[in-house]
Protein backbone atom coordinates (compact mmCIF):
# COMPACT_ATOMS: atom_id res chain seq x y z
CA UNK A 1 0.00 0.00 0.00
CA UNK A 2 1.33 3.44 -0.88
CA UNK A 3 1.67 5.94 1.96
CA UNK A 4 -0.66 8.91 1.80
CA UNK A 5 1.04 11.94 0.22
CA UNK A 6 1.85 15.09 2.17
CA UNK A 7 -0.27 18.15 1.38
CA UNK A 8 2.53 20.59 2.21
CA UNK A 9 6.09 20.67 3.47
CA UNK A 10 8.23 22.82 5.76
CA UNK A 11 11.43 22.36 7.75
CA UNK A 12 9.90 22.59 11.23
CA UNK A 13 6.34 22.09 12.46
CA UNK A 14 5.49 23.48 15.90
CA UNK A 15 2.46 22.30 17.85
CA UNK A 16 1.14 25.05 20.12
CA UNK A 17 1.30 28.86 20.13
CA UNK A 18 2.01 29.59 23.78
CA UNK A 19 5.28 30.93 25.15
CA UNK A 20 7.23 27.77 24.29
CA UNK A 21 5.78 27.42 20.78
CA UNK A 22 6.27 31.05 19.82
CA UNK A 23 9.84 31.09 21.13
CA UNK A 24 10.52 27.87 19.21
CA UNK A 25 9.14 29.48 16.06
CA UNK A 26 11.34 32.55 16.48
CA UNK A 27 14.54 30.57 16.97
CA UNK A 28 13.78 28.07 14.21
CA UNK A 29 13.13 30.88 11.75
CA UNK A 30 16.24 32.79 12.83
CA UNK A 31 18.20 29.58 12.19
CA UNK A 32 17.07 29.66 8.58
CA UNK A 33 14.25 27.09 8.72
CA UNK A 34 10.83 27.37 7.15
CA UNK A 35 8.33 27.06 10.00
CA UNK A 36 4.62 26.41 10.45
CA UNK A 37 2.79 26.69 13.80
CA UNK A 38 -0.50 24.93 14.57
CA UNK A 39 -2.71 26.02 17.48
CA UNK A 40 -5.95 24.23 18.29
CA UNK A 41 -7.49 27.19 20.16
CA UNK A 42 -9.01 30.20 18.44
CA UNK A 43 -6.71 32.77 20.02
CA UNK A 44 -3.38 33.29 21.74
CA UNK A 45 -4.80 34.00 25.16
CA UNK A 46 -5.54 30.40 26.20
CA UNK A 47 -1.93 29.31 26.73
CA UNK A 48 -0.44 28.78 30.18
CA UNK A 49 1.92 31.69 29.57
CA UNK A 50 -0.90 34.06 28.66
CA UNK A 51 -3.12 33.18 31.65
CA UNK A 52 -0.25 33.13 34.14
CA UNK A 53 0.56 35.93 36.56
CA UNK A 54 3.66 36.82 34.55
CA UNK A 55 6.26 36.00 37.20
CA UNK A 56 9.45 34.50 35.76
CA UNK A 57 12.53 33.26 37.60
CA UNK A 58 15.72 34.78 36.19
CA UNK A 59 19.13 35.16 37.83
CA UNK A 60 21.90 37.78 37.52
CA UNK A 61 19.71 40.32 35.71
CA UNK A 62 20.17 44.05 35.58
CA UNK A 63 16.95 44.47 37.58
CA UNK A 64 18.29 42.34 40.41
CA UNK A 65 21.48 44.40 40.44
CA UNK A 66 19.47 47.63 40.54
CA UNK A 67 17.71 46.27 43.64
CA UNK A 68 21.00 45.31 45.29
CA UNK A 69 20.39 41.58 44.92
CA UNK A 70 23.34 39.25 44.37
CA UNK A 71 22.49 36.04 42.56
CA UNK A 72 24.30 33.40 40.53
CA UNK A 73 23.63 30.46 38.25
CA UNK A 74 25.07 28.20 40.92
CA UNK A 75 22.57 29.46 43.51
CA UNK A 76 19.73 29.18 41.01
CA UNK A 77 20.67 25.55 40.29
CA UNK A 78 20.95 24.82 44.02
CA UNK A 79 17.54 26.35 44.77
CA UNK A 80 15.72 24.57 41.93
CA UNK A 81 17.33 21.24 42.82
CA UNK A 82 16.64 21.51 46.54
CA UNK A 83 13.05 22.58 45.94
CA UNK A 84 12.64 19.63 43.59
CA UNK A 85 13.92 17.33 46.36
CA UNK A 86 16.76 16.21 44.08
CA UNK A 87 14.32 14.48 41.74
CA UNK A 88 15.15 16.94 38.93
CA UNK A 89 17.12 15.99 35.85
CA UNK A 90 20.44 17.78 36.56
CA UNK A 91 21.12 18.36 32.85
CA UNK A 92 17.82 20.17 32.39
CA UNK A 93 18.38 22.38 35.44
CA UNK A 94 21.90 23.23 34.29
CA UNK A 95 20.65 23.92 30.77
CA UNK A 96 18.01 26.29 32.14
CA UNK A 97 20.58 28.14 34.23
CA UNK A 98 23.02 28.42 31.32
CA UNK A 99 20.41 29.95 28.98
CA UNK A 100 18.05 31.91 31.22
CA UNK A 101 19.92 35.24 31.27
CA UNK A 102 20.23 35.29 27.49
CA UNK A 103 16.48 34.64 27.27
CA UNK A 104 15.77 37.52 29.66
CA UNK A 105 17.83 39.83 27.45
CA UNK A 106 16.22 38.48 24.26
CA UNK A 107 12.78 39.26 25.67
CA UNK A 108 13.88 42.71 26.76
CA UNK A 109 15.27 43.42 23.29
CA UNK A 110 11.95 42.35 21.77
CA UNK A 111 10.22 44.98 23.91
CA UNK A 112 9.04 43.09 27.00
CA UNK A 113 8.70 45.50 29.93
CA UNK A 114 9.60 44.37 33.44
CA UNK A 115 8.51 45.61 36.84
CA UNK A 116 11.33 47.52 38.58
CA UNK A 117 10.93 45.25 41.61
CA UNK A 118 11.73 41.56 42.12
CA UNK A 119 10.21 39.30 44.74
CA UNK A 120 11.09 36.12 46.63
CA UNK A 121 8.67 33.24 46.35
CA UNK A 122 8.76 29.47 46.80
CA UNK A 123 12.22 27.92 46.68
CA UNK A 124 14.24 31.12 46.42
CA UNK A 125 17.27 32.06 48.50
CA UNK A 126 17.15 35.59 47.05
CA UNK A 127 14.41 37.51 45.22
CA UNK A 128 14.44 36.54 41.53
CA UNK A 129 10.77 36.68 40.55
CA UNK A 130 10.64 39.08 37.57
CA UNK A 131 7.16 40.40 36.79
CA UNK A 132 5.72 41.34 33.42
CA UNK A 133 2.26 41.50 31.87
CA UNK A 134 1.76 37.98 30.43
CA UNK A 135 -0.68 39.17 27.77
CA UNK A 136 1.82 41.73 26.54
CA UNK A 137 4.53 39.06 26.61
CA UNK A 138 2.55 36.73 24.35
CA UNK A 139 1.59 39.54 21.99
CA UNK A 140 5.20 40.67 21.69
CA UNK A 141 6.30 37.12 20.87
CA UNK A 142 3.53 36.82 18.29
CA UNK A 143 4.63 40.10 16.64
CA UNK A 144 8.18 38.73 16.43
CA UNK A 145 6.83 35.54 14.81
CA UNK A 146 4.81 37.61 12.34
CA UNK A 147 7.85 39.72 11.49
CA UNK A 148 9.67 36.52 10.56
CA UNK A 149 6.73 35.61 8.30
CA UNK A 150 5.95 32.41 10.17
CA UNK A 151 2.29 31.39 9.72
CA UNK A 152 0.30 30.53 12.86
CA UNK A 153 -2.77 28.45 12.04
CA UNK A 154 -5.44 28.84 14.73
CA UNK A 155 -8.28 26.37 15.31
CA UNK A 156 -6.16 23.74 13.57
CA UNK A 157 -5.36 20.92 16.01
CA UNK A 158 -2.65 18.39 15.29
CA UNK A 159 -4.16 14.92 15.60
CA UNK A 160 -1.22 12.61 14.90
CA UNK A 161 2.55 12.44 14.60
CA UNK A 162 3.65 10.78 11.36
CA UNK A 163 6.71 8.54 11.33
CA UNK A 164 8.68 6.80 8.59
CA UNK A 165 9.70 3.13 8.50
CA UNK A 166 12.67 3.90 10.78
CA UNK A 167 10.46 5.46 13.46
CA UNK A 168 11.63 9.01 12.77
CA UNK A 169 8.97 11.72 13.11
CA UNK A 170 8.60 13.25 9.65
CA UNK A 171 5.36 15.20 9.90
CA UNK A 172 1.90 15.66 11.37
CA UNK A 173 -1.75 15.20 10.54
CA UNK A 174 -3.92 18.24 11.24
CA UNK A 175 -7.65 18.84 11.32
CA UNK A 176 -8.37 21.94 9.25
CA UNK A 177 -11.18 24.38 9.99
CA UNK A 178 -13.03 22.97 7.00
CA UNK A 179 -13.18 19.60 8.73
CA UNK A 180 -10.73 18.01 6.30
CA UNK A 181 -7.56 16.27 7.50
CA UNK A 182 -4.27 17.20 5.87
CA UNK A 183 -0.69 15.99 6.29
CA UNK A 184 2.26 18.32 6.65
CA UNK A 185 5.80 17.06 6.20
CA UNK A 186 8.47 18.34 8.59
CA UNK A 187 11.84 17.90 6.93
CA UNK A 188 13.87 18.64 10.05
CA UNK A 189 11.60 18.08 13.01
CA UNK A 190 8.40 18.59 14.99
CA UNK A 191 8.27 20.53 18.26
CA UNK A 192 5.59 19.59 20.81
CA UNK A 193 4.71 22.78 22.70
CA UNK A 194 1.12 21.79 23.28
CA UNK A 195 0.80 22.49 27.00
CA UNK A 196 -0.15 20.32 29.94
CA UNK A 197 -3.07 18.23 31.13
CA UNK A 198 -4.87 20.23 33.81
CA UNK A 199 -8.17 19.39 32.07
CA UNK A 200 -7.40 15.71 31.49
CA UNK A 201 -9.60 14.28 34.24
CA UNK A 202 -8.53 10.69 33.67
CA UNK A 203 -4.80 11.38 33.97
CA UNK A 204 -5.33 13.62 37.00
CA UNK A 205 -7.40 10.95 38.74
CA UNK A 206 -4.61 8.44 38.13
CA UNK A 207 -2.30 10.68 40.17
CA UNK A 208 -4.73 11.44 43.01
CA UNK A 209 -8.47 10.76 43.03
CA UNK A 210 -9.03 13.99 44.97
CA UNK A 211 -7.82 16.01 41.98
CA UNK A 212 -11.27 15.50 40.46
CA UNK A 213 -12.53 17.99 43.04
CA UNK A 214 -9.79 20.56 42.40
CA UNK A 215 -10.72 23.59 40.29
CA UNK A 216 -8.96 23.73 36.92
CA UNK A 217 -8.04 27.29 35.93
CA UNK A 218 -5.78 26.36 33.02
CA UNK A 219 -6.35 27.22 29.40
CA UNK A 220 -9.36 25.43 27.96
CA UNK A 221 -7.24 23.43 25.53
CA UNK A 222 -5.00 21.76 28.10
CA UNK A 223 -6.10 18.15 27.71
CA UNK A 224 -2.66 16.58 27.27
CA UNK A 225 -3.00 16.03 23.51
CA UNK A 226 0.69 16.35 22.76
CA UNK A 227 1.66 14.06 25.61
CA UNK A 228 -0.70 11.37 24.32
CA UNK A 229 0.71 11.66 20.80
CA UNK A 230 4.25 11.25 22.14
CA UNK A 231 3.22 8.31 24.30
CA UNK A 232 1.77 6.63 21.20
CA UNK A 233 5.33 6.58 19.88
CA UNK A 234 6.65 5.06 23.09
CA UNK A 235 7.95 8.28 24.64
CA UNK A 236 8.92 8.17 28.30
CA UNK A 237 7.50 10.52 30.92
CA UNK A 238 8.99 12.27 33.94
CA UNK A 239 7.54 13.65 37.19
CA UNK A 240 3.85 13.18 36.36
CA UNK A 241 3.42 11.58 39.79
CA UNK A 242 4.56 14.85 41.40
CA UNK A 243 1.89 17.06 39.80
CA UNK A 244 0.09 19.08 42.46
CA UNK A 245 -2.38 21.97 42.70
CA UNK A 246 -1.27 25.43 43.87
CA UNK A 247 -2.54 26.96 47.12
CA UNK A 248 -3.52 30.49 46.11
CA UNK A 249 -7.02 30.66 44.58
CA UNK A 250 -9.90 32.33 46.41
CA UNK A 251 -12.50 29.77 47.46
CA UNK A 252 -14.99 31.38 45.06
CA UNK A 253 -12.40 32.22 42.38
CA UNK A 254 -12.11 30.99 38.82
CA UNK A 255 -9.05 32.60 37.18
CA UNK A 256 -5.53 33.78 37.98
CA UNK A 257 -7.05 37.20 38.75
CA UNK A 258 -8.42 35.64 41.94
CA UNK A 259 -5.19 34.40 43.48
CA UNK A 260 -3.20 35.74 46.42
CA UNK A 261 -0.01 34.60 48.18
CA UNK A 262 0.48 36.78 51.24
CA UNK A 263 1.78 34.03 53.49
CA UNK A 264 5.12 34.70 51.74
CA UNK A 265 4.84 38.30 52.94
CA UNK A 266 4.35 37.44 56.61
CA UNK A 267 0.94 35.82 56.92
CA UNK A 268 0.14 32.31 58.09
CA UNK A 269 -2.20 29.58 56.87
CA UNK A 270 -4.91 27.95 58.96
CA UNK A 271 -7.68 25.46 58.19
CA UNK A 272 -11.39 26.13 58.68
CA UNK A 273 -10.98 25.18 62.35
CA UNK A 274 -8.44 27.96 62.86
CA UNK A 275 -5.41 25.68 63.18
CA UNK A 276 -2.11 25.86 61.31
CA UNK A 277 -1.31 22.73 59.34
CA UNK A 278 1.83 23.50 57.32
CA UNK A 279 5.13 25.38 57.10
CA UNK A 280 4.07 28.47 55.16
CA UNK A 281 7.50 29.07 53.59
CA UNK A 282 7.49 25.93 51.44
CA UNK A 283 6.28 25.72 47.84
CA UNK A 284 2.62 26.59 47.38
CA UNK A 285 2.31 23.24 45.63
CA UNK A 286 3.36 21.32 48.73
CA UNK A 287 1.00 23.53 50.74
CA UNK A 288 -1.84 22.68 48.35
CA UNK A 289 -1.18 18.96 48.76
CA UNK A 290 -1.28 19.35 52.55
CA UNK A 291 -4.54 21.28 52.22
CA UNK A 292 -6.18 18.34 50.44
CA UNK A 293 -6.13 16.56 53.81
CA UNK A 294 -7.86 19.43 55.63
CA UNK A 295 -11.60 19.83 56.23
CA UNK A 296 -13.36 20.97 53.02
CA UNK A 297 -9.87 20.96 51.34
CA UNK A 298 -9.75 24.66 52.19
CA UNK A 299 -7.71 27.08 54.27
CA UNK A 300 -7.39 30.75 55.14
CA UNK A 301 -4.44 33.06 54.65
CA UNK A 302 -4.33 35.13 57.85
CA UNK A 303 -2.42 38.40 58.11
CA UNK A 304 -2.50 41.76 59.82
CA UNK A 305 -2.42 45.41 58.84
CA UNK A 306 1.37 45.38 58.52
CA UNK A 307 1.23 42.75 55.77
CA UNK A 308 -1.81 44.47 54.23
CA UNK A 309 0.06 47.76 53.90
CA UNK A 310 3.15 46.00 52.55
CA UNK A 311 1.07 44.31 49.84
CA UNK A 312 -0.64 47.57 48.85
CA UNK A 313 2.75 49.32 48.63
CA UNK A 314 4.12 46.41 46.59
CA UNK A 315 1.34 46.93 44.05
CA UNK A 316 2.36 50.57 43.61
CA UNK A 317 6.08 49.79 43.47
CA UNK A 318 5.67 46.98 40.93
CA UNK A 319 3.46 49.05 38.66
CA UNK A 320 1.05 46.14 38.20
CA UNK A 321 -0.79 43.52 40.17
CA UNK A 322 0.49 40.09 41.15
CA UNK A 323 -0.31 37.37 43.71
CA UNK A 324 2.02 39.19 46.12
CA UNK A 325 0.13 42.48 45.96
CA UNK A 326 -3.28 43.87 46.87
CA UNK A 327 -5.50 45.92 44.59
CA UNK A 328 -9.09 47.06 45.13
CA UNK A 329 -10.56 43.87 43.64
CA UNK A 330 -8.61 41.56 45.94
CA UNK A 331 -9.25 43.76 48.96
CA UNK A 332 -12.97 43.20 48.36
CA UNK A 333 -12.37 39.42 48.63
CA UNK A 334 -10.93 39.72 52.14
CA UNK A 335 -12.66 39.09 55.42
CA UNK A 336 -11.58 41.55 58.11
CA UNK A 337 -12.00 42.18 61.80
CA UNK A 338 -10.73 44.71 64.27
CA UNK A 339 -10.07 41.81 66.62
CA UNK A 340 -9.19 38.19 66.08
CA UNK A 341 -12.49 37.24 67.69
CA UNK A 342 -14.36 39.29 65.11
CA UNK A 343 -12.39 37.69 62.28
CA UNK A 344 -13.08 34.22 63.69
CA UNK A 345 -16.79 34.93 63.65
CA UNK A 346 -16.76 36.17 60.05
CA UNK A 347 -14.79 33.10 58.95
CA UNK A 348 -17.08 30.74 60.91
CA UNK A 349 -14.18 29.37 62.95
CA UNK A 350 -14.61 27.96 66.46
CA UNK A 351 -14.50 30.72 69.06
CA UNK A 352 -11.01 31.28 70.42
CA UNK A 353 -9.26 28.92 67.99
CA UNK A 354 -7.64 31.51 65.76
CA UNK A 355 -6.63 33.67 68.70
CA UNK A 356 -4.91 30.70 70.31
CA UNK A 357 -3.15 29.85 67.03
CA UNK A 358 -1.89 33.43 66.59
CA UNK A 359 -0.66 33.62 70.18
CA UNK A 360 1.28 30.39 69.71
CA UNK A 361 2.71 31.52 66.37
CA UNK A 362 3.79 34.90 67.74
CA UNK A 363 5.59 33.10 70.56
CA UNK A 364 7.43 31.01 67.95
CA UNK A 365 8.46 34.16 66.08
CA UNK A 366 9.75 35.81 69.24
CA UNK A 367 11.64 32.72 70.38
CA UNK A 368 13.03 32.06 66.90
CA UNK A 369 11.80 28.44 66.83
CA UNK A 370 8.59 27.16 65.23
CA UNK A 371 8.05 24.00 67.26
CA UNK A 372 5.01 22.94 65.24
CA UNK A 373 6.12 23.20 61.60
CA UNK A 374 9.70 24.50 61.56
CA UNK A 375 9.10 27.72 59.66
CA UNK A 376 12.33 29.71 59.47
CA UNK A 377 11.72 32.08 56.55
CA UNK A 378 9.02 34.00 54.73
CA UNK A 379 9.48 32.22 51.39
CA UNK A 380 11.99 29.52 50.55
CA UNK A 381 15.07 30.62 52.48
CA UNK A 382 14.41 34.34 52.25
CA UNK A 383 13.15 36.74 54.92
CA UNK A 384 12.27 36.25 58.58
CA UNK A 385 8.80 35.43 59.95
CA UNK A 386 7.06 38.28 61.73
CA UNK A 387 4.49 38.58 64.49
CA UNK A 388 0.84 39.01 63.53
CA UNK A 389 -0.33 41.69 65.92
CA UNK A 390 -1.38 44.96 64.27
CA UNK A 391 -5.17 45.30 63.77
CA UNK A 392 -7.25 45.06 61.74
CA UNK A 393 -6.76 41.40 60.85
CA UNK A 394 -7.58 39.77 57.53
CA UNK A 395 -8.49 36.36 56.11
CA UNK A 396 -8.45 35.20 52.48
CA UNK A 397 -10.37 31.95 51.97
CA UNK A 398 -8.05 29.83 49.82
CA UNK A 399 -8.19 26.54 47.91
CA UNK A 400 -5.82 24.68 45.64
CA UNK A 401 -6.28 24.98 41.89
CA UNK A 402 -4.68 23.58 38.74
CA UNK A 403 -3.42 26.48 36.66
CA UNK A 404 -0.81 24.24 35.05
CA UNK A 405 0.78 20.81 35.36
CA UNK A 406 4.49 20.23 35.85
CA UNK A 407 5.28 16.74 34.60
CA UNK A 408 5.22 15.30 31.11
CA UNK A 409 7.38 14.02 28.29
CA UNK A 410 11.00 13.10 29.01
CA UNK A 411 13.55 15.14 27.03
CA UNK A 412 17.31 15.57 26.92
CA UNK A 413 19.22 18.83 27.10
CA UNK A 414 18.64 19.39 23.36
CA UNK A 415 14.88 19.05 23.98
CA UNK A 416 14.77 15.79 22.03
CA UNK A 417 11.94 13.54 23.19
CA UNK A 418 13.26 10.36 24.79
CA UNK A 419 12.09 6.78 24.50
CA UNK A 420 13.82 4.68 27.17
CA UNK A 421 16.63 7.20 27.29
CA UNK A 422 17.15 7.32 23.51
CA UNK A 423 15.99 10.29 21.36
CA UNK A 424 13.07 9.74 19.00
CA UNK A 425 14.50 11.18 15.76
CA UNK A 426 12.79 14.34 14.61
CA UNK A 427 10.71 14.92 17.76
CA UNK A 428 11.33 17.77 20.22
CA UNK A 429 9.28 19.17 23.08
CA UNK A 430 9.24 22.21 25.36
CA UNK A 431 7.13 24.06 27.90
CA UNK A 432 4.42 22.53 30.04
CA UNK A 433 4.40 19.36 27.92
CA UNK A 434 7.74 18.21 29.33
CA UNK A 435 8.79 16.71 32.65
CA UNK A 436 12.05 16.21 34.47
CA UNK A 437 12.93 19.82 35.17
CA UNK A 438 10.95 20.64 38.32
CA UNK A 439 11.36 17.36 40.16
CA UNK A 440 9.12 16.70 43.16
CA UNK A 441 8.13 20.31 43.82
CA UNK A 442 8.11 23.75 42.27
CA UNK A 443 10.48 26.72 42.34
CA UNK A 444 8.30 29.75 41.59
CA UNK A 445 8.61 31.39 38.21
CA UNK A 446 10.23 28.45 36.46
CA UNK A 447 7.13 27.22 34.62
CA UNK A 448 7.02 30.20 32.25
CA UNK A 449 10.80 30.32 32.49
CA UNK A 450 11.25 26.80 31.16
CA UNK A 451 8.66 27.43 28.43
CA UNK A 452 10.64 30.39 27.13
CA UNK A 453 14.15 29.02 27.65
CA UNK A 454 13.47 25.50 26.43
CA UNK A 455 11.17 26.74 23.67
CA UNK A 456 14.10 28.63 22.19
CA UNK A 457 16.37 25.60 22.42
CA UNK A 458 13.80 23.23 20.89
CA UNK A 459 13.24 25.51 17.91
CA UNK A 460 16.92 26.05 17.25
CA UNK A 461 17.82 22.38 17.56
CA UNK A 462 14.91 21.24 15.42
CA UNK A 463 15.90 23.72 12.71
CA UNK A 464 19.47 22.48 12.68
CA UNK A 465 18.50 18.80 12.66
CA UNK A 466 18.96 16.88 9.44
CA UNK A 467 17.45 13.43 9.72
Amino acid sequence: MMAMPFNSEVDVVIIGAGGAGLEAAIEAALSGASVLVFEKQARLLESSTAISVGRISFACTEIQKQNGIEDSNELLIKDITETGQYKNDPELVETYAANQLDTFRQLSNLGVKWSPTVTALAGMSVPRGHLTDPIDLIRILKRAVDALQVPVMFQTPVTELITDHNGSVIGVSVLERSGLTSRVRARNGVVLASGGFARDAQRLASIDARFSKVVATSGLGHHGDGIRMALALGASTRDIEFVQPSFELHANGATSDDILILYYQGGIIVNVLGNRFVNESISYKDIARACLDQPRMMGFQIFDQTVFEKAVAAQQAAGQGSPMTLDAAKIRMLLSGNTLSELEEKANMPAGALQQTIEGYNHFVTSGTDLDFGRQALAGKYGLPQRIEKPPFYAFATIGHLLATYGGIAVDKKMQVLRNGIPIPGLYAAGEAIGGFHGASYHSGTAIGKALVFGRLSGKNAALNKH
